[in-house]
């Protein structure tokens, strides 16, 4: 049971997309140093959306094995996440995430599965659940809440937003499981345009954490959105990446999530 739902959480999470809107390349030079109050203000103004459509290419590694293949994806904003899976121009799965259930067939082994969203932390229990999902494919901070306290610092070329100092983030590490703490957050944002360059978040009681790296930024219809994007996730024995690339946004218009199961195919038994 644990390799299918880690399998729909794995294929959503390397799914962003992409524009051809103008490109605004990052630059690296030292900023001034802002207060967290203002960092945290900026950080807040998220990505504003209804409904969303997009195309996305995608390599990945995972335990040693290299794949590529292309994604189209539906959101209907805190509704539900929609995708088809295609290869060799074929397509050979279909996902929808709502808040409360999971649905995936594959229409290579034509079996299907309906779940629920609960079981989503089989894969990496790092925060995530929908709106994470959700927050990860639109280029917002995950787990971000304006009520929360965070330190603030520069770092390199950034400047580098946490749930906690630097320091109370190794301590908590090292405790693992017995840190009263379960999730650290810390967000790399750009001072060019206070956009999000890389994101972390670490699930102190299990070791696992995802790394979401941004290099640029598109102009889509006033808005910011990050136009390449990497994904790295950890656990305590193994590691994953991939490299996405996106096109073809459409934003703000009617959707459907079209999900029929024929009557040959088999469920799969959780």
């Amino acid at each position: 049971m644990k390799y299918h739902i880690s399998s729909i959480l794995f294929s959503f999470i390397m799914l962003v997309f992409l524009s051809c809107s103008s490109i605004k390349n990052i630059t690296y030079q030292k900023p001034e140093s802002k207060s967290s109050s203002f960092l945290k203000n900026q950080l807040g103004s998220s990505f504003q959306f209804e409904t969303l459509s997009m195309k996305a290419s995608v390599k990945s590694r995972i335990k040693g094995d290299k794949k590529s293949f292309k994604a189209s994806i539906r959101i209907r904003k805190d509704s539900a996440i929609w995708s088809t899976i295609s290869f060799a121009g074929k397509p050979i799965a279909t996902f929808i995430i709502s808040q409360d259930s999971v649905k995936y067939m594959n229409r290579l082994t034509k079996e299907y599965l309906i779940s629920s969203s609960k079981n989503l932390v089989y894969f990496i229990d790092s925060g995530l659940n929908y709106n994470s999902i959700q927050d990860i494919l639109v280029g917002n901070p995950i787990g971000y809440d304006k009520e929360l306290k965070y330190d603030s610092k520069v770092d390199s070329a950034f400047y580098q937003l946490s749930s906690m100092n630097n320091r109370k983030i190794k301590k908590v590490i090292q405790l693992g499981a017995k840190s009263k703490v379960q999730y650290a957050y810390q967000y790399w944002i750009s001072p060019q345009d206070y956009q999000i360059n890389k994101q972390i978040v670490n699930n102190i009681w299990d070791s696992t954490s995802i790394q979401i790296q941004y290099s640029q930024y598109l102009d889509i219809e006033g808005q910011n959105f990050p136009e390449k994007e990497s994904i790295m996730i950890k656990t305590p024995d193994d590691r994953a990446t991939m490299e996405l690339n996106f096109s073809k946004i459409k934003l703000n218009k009617a959707l459907t999530f079209p999900f029929r199961i024929s009557d040959k195919y088999t469920r799969i038994e959780e």
